[in-house]
C-alpha cells in the first residue's frame, strides 16, 4: 500500500519536511505574528502535501488523521475535566482560598524565598504559568523594585515559581500533554517527575532564601498590591480553611491513582457544593454555568481580575484544538518515516538510555528554537521518540519527564518562544536579565542529564531501576 511506500523517505526528503514545517512555525508565529492555530493547520496542510506527493492515497492519509485524533480522545476529556474544576474552584472561593493564607506568610526579609514558593502554590492551584505571571508575577516585581532588588532577580524568581505548576499541576494542559504523547499515565508521570523537580526546586528554594537575606525592609507602597489583593479577596469571598479540604481530597485521589478525568470531574462536582454552601452571593446558575463559562467577576485590582477570571470548558478550547492538530501532525510524520530516517542513523547509541534521554532533551530545545512553541517541543518530539524508547526498553514515563524538561522548561528560556515573549511583556524584564536567575529552569534540565548518566529515576519497561546501567543498552 501506499502508505507503507510513505515510510521510507528518504533523509534529504526528511530533512526538508522538518525545515518545511519549522520554517511555517516559526515564519508564522514569530515574523507574521498569525495565529497559533492557523500555523498547525499550515502545518498539517503542507506535511499532507508532501505525503501526497510521496504516493500515500487520500483515503489513507485520512485515515492517519484519524488514528492522531483518535490518540487525542483521553487527553481531550482530561483536558474538559480541568477546564471544568478551574471554574468551579475560582467561585467556590478554594483558590481564592489558597491565595489569601499564601499571602499572609509572606514578610519582606523573606521575600524572595515566599515569593518563589507563592508562585509555585498558584501556578499549581491554577495549572497556568501564564497566570502566576500575570498576576503574582506583576505584583512581586512592585515589591522587587521598592527593596532595590535586581529586577532580573525577581523575574527569575517568578518565572521558577510558574514553571513549576506548568510542570507538576494535574491541571496544567503540558502536564497533561506530555504523558498523552508517550503514551503513559498523567500520575506515572508526575511521579516521574518528582526525581528532577525536588532536587531543582530544593536549591533553588535556597538560593532564593539566601540571596533575599540582604533585603530587610520594603516601603509601604510596594506592599500595598499585596495587601489590596488580601482585602479584596476577604471582601468578595468567604475565606475559610475548610474549603481546602477539596483540593487535598483530590489530591488524595490522585495519589489512590483514580483515574485522572474521574478525579478532576470528581474535584469539579466537589467545587460545585463547595462554592452553594461557602458562597451564597452567588446563584445556582452562576455556580453551575462556571463549570463550561469559567468564573468571571468585577474586580478593581486588574491583576486579580486575571488571575481569578478564568477556568471552565471554553477556556481550553483552544489548548484542545493546538493538540488535536499536533497530535495529527506528529502522527502523519511518523507514519511518514520523516524523523525515523534520521535517528536510525544514530540507532546504536539511541538504544542507551543516557543517551536517548539527552537527544530528547536537546530536540526538545531544537524544537522551541525552531517552532516557538511550547506545544510542539512537547508533542512532536513525544511522537517521534515514543519508538525508540519503546525498543531502548526505557519506561514510557521517563520519556514524558524528559519532555517536560525539555519542552515546558526551554520555552521559557528561548528570547523568541511564545512564552519567554510573554514573560518579558508582563515582568518588563529581558529573558537573558531573568535567565540567570530563573534557577528552576536552569537546574531541571541540569537534574535530568544527572539522572540519565547516574540512572536515578530511570527505569525499564518492566519498571524496575536502570540505576548505573544507562551507560549501555537495556539486557
Amino acid at each position: 500500500m501506499a502508505e507503507k511506500e510513505t515510510k521510507h523517505v528518504s533523509m534529504g526528503m526528511a530533512i526538508l519536511t522538518l525545515l518545511i514545517v519549522a520554517a511555517i512555525m516559526a515564519v508564522g508565529l514569530a515574523v507574521l505574528k498569525i495565529d497559533t492555530m492557523v500555523t498547525f493547520i499550515l502545518s498539517l496542510l503542507a506535511v499532507c502535501i508532501i505525503a501526497i506527493c510521496l504516493g500515500m492515497k487520500l483515503d489513507d492519509l485520512q485515515e492517519v488523521i484519524l488514528r492522531g485524533f483518535r490518540k487525542f480522545a483521553l487527553i481531550g476529556m482530561i483536558l474538559i475535566s480541568v477546564g471544568m474544576v478551574v471554574g468551579t474552584w475560582m467561585i467556590s472561593g478554594i483558590v481564592p482560598s489558597i491565595i489569601y493564607y499564601g499571602l499572609q506568610l509572606f514578610s519582606p526579609s523573606s521575600f524572595l524565598a515566599l515569593g518563589f514558593i507563592i508562585c509555585c502554590i498558584v501556578s499549581f492551584f491554577t495549572g497556568s504559568s501564564y497566570a502566576a505571571l500575570g498576576t503574582m508575577g506583576v505584583a512581586f516585581m512592585a515589591i522587587g523594585y521598592g527593596m532595590d532588588i535586581h529586577p532580573g532577580l525577581t523575574a527569575g524568581m517568578a518565572v521558577s515559581g510558574a514553571v513549576f505548576g506548568d510542570k507538576m499541576s494535574p491541571f496544567s494542559d503540558t502536564t497533561n500533554m506530555a504523558p498523552a504523547a508517550a503514551g503513559t499515565d498523567i500520575f506515572l508521570h508526575i511521579k516521574s517527575m518528582i526525581y528532577t523537580v525536588t532536587p531543582s526546586f530544593i536549591i533553588s528554594l535556597i538560593l532564593y532564601f539566601v540571596l533575599g537575606l540582604q533585603y530587610d525592609t520594603a516601603s509601604e507602597e510596594s506592599m500595598a498590591s499585596i495587601e489590596n489583593i488580601i482585602v479584596t479577596l476577604d471582601e468578595c469571598f468567604n475565606i475559610s480553611p475548610f474549603l481546602l479540604i477539596v483540593p487535598v481530597f483530590t489530591i488524595v485521589l490522585v495519589a489512590k491513582k483514580v483515574p485522572a478525568m474521574v478525579a478532576l470531574v470528581i474535584g469539579a462536582l466537589l467545587g460545585i457544593a463547595a462554592a452553594l454552601i461557602a458562597q451564597p452571593q452567588f446563584t445556582f446558575n452562576e455556580v453551575v454555568t462556571a463549570m463550561s463559562s469559567g468564573f468571571t467577576m468585577e474586580f478593581e485590582d486588574e491583576a486579580l481580575s486575571s488571575l481569578l477570571n478564568r477556568g471552565g470548558i471554553s477556556a481550553m478550547m483552544s489548548t484542545f484544538v493546538y493538540c488535536v492538530f499536533a497530535l495529527e501532525l506528529g502522527e502523519l510524520m511518523f507514519e511518514m518515516g520523516v524523523l525515523s530516517v534520521i535517528l536510525s542513523k544514530f540507532s546504536e547509541k539511541i538504544l542507551k538510555p543516557c543517551n536517548l534521554i539527552i537527544t530528547t532533551l536537546f530536540s526538545c530545545l531544537l524544537t522551541v528554537m525552531l517552532t516557538t512553541s511550547q506545544y510542539m517541543a512537547i508533542l512532536l518530539p513525544g511522537e517521534v521518540f515514543r519508538p525508540s524508547y519503546d525498543r531502548a526498553k526505557v519506561a514510557p514515563y521517563v520519556l514524558s519527564r524528559t519532555l517536560e524538561d525539555g519542552g515546558t522548561i526551554f520555552s521559557f528560556l528561548v528570547p523568541w518562544s511564545a512564552a519567554a515573549i510573554y514573560s518579558t511583556g508582563v515582568l518588563n524584564v529581558p529573558t537573558l536579565e531573568y535567565l540567570p536567575y530563573a534557577f528552576l529552569t536552569l537546574l531541571c534540565p541540569i537534574c535530568a542529564i544527572i539522572c540519565a548518566f547516574t540512572g536515578i529515576g530511570v527505569f525499564d519497561s518492566e519498571d524496575k531501576k536502570l540505576l548505573g546501567k544507562t551507560r549501555k543498552p537495556v539486557a
